[in-house]
């Protein structure tokens, strides 16, 4: 969210009357005070009641909040991405890197389907047999009708 030179002005006068009304008097309670509000607090919970929030305050809080924290949209996985995640499972799901559902030298077994996606990608050659033939059949059911457009 992207605030204009108004809001930025307009949260600048609330700020500052914010500040002006908690910094009115003394900053610092003593012991005592401290103490007597604890006591006040535990023999009396229904006295000091939930704090009331002026609707001011309560604008001021989410617009700083939007502000501050931008809410940010999880990004869309791109098809190349995709086919290496399904390649990944394929070999894992494999004996060919290790037992089934273990892959002793990932990084290997990741650069092989990478490598192998891209080809499939790009339109060239790619293993035909074997686990990587696999990845290369699933991969090809990704790009299908993008191979005109990925040059």
């Amino acid at each position: 969210m992207v605030l204009t030179a108004k809001d930025k002005r307009e949260i600048a006068a609330m700020l500052e009357a914010f500040s002006e009304r908690l910094t009115t008097g003394r900053q610092v309670k003593t012991a005592e005070e401290q103490a007597l509000e604890v006591l006040g607090r535990a023999l009396a919970p229904t006295i000091t009641g939930p704090r009331f929030v002026p609707l001011e305050e309560q604008v001021l809080g989410a617009a700083i909040e939007t502000a501050i924290v931008p809410s940010k949209r999880k990004k869309r996985m791109s098809k190349f991405n995709q086919a290496v995640k399904e390649g990944v499972s394929i070999v894992k799901a494999s004996k060919s890197y290790g037992k089934k559902g273990v892959i002793n030298n990932p990084r290997k077994a990741f650069t092989a389907v990478t490598k192998t996606v891209s080809k499939v990608k790009k339109g060239k050659a790619a293993p035909k047999k074997g686990v990587l033939g696999k990845v290369a059949r699933a991969a090809r059911k990704r790009f299908k009708g993008l191979s005109g457009r990925l040059a």
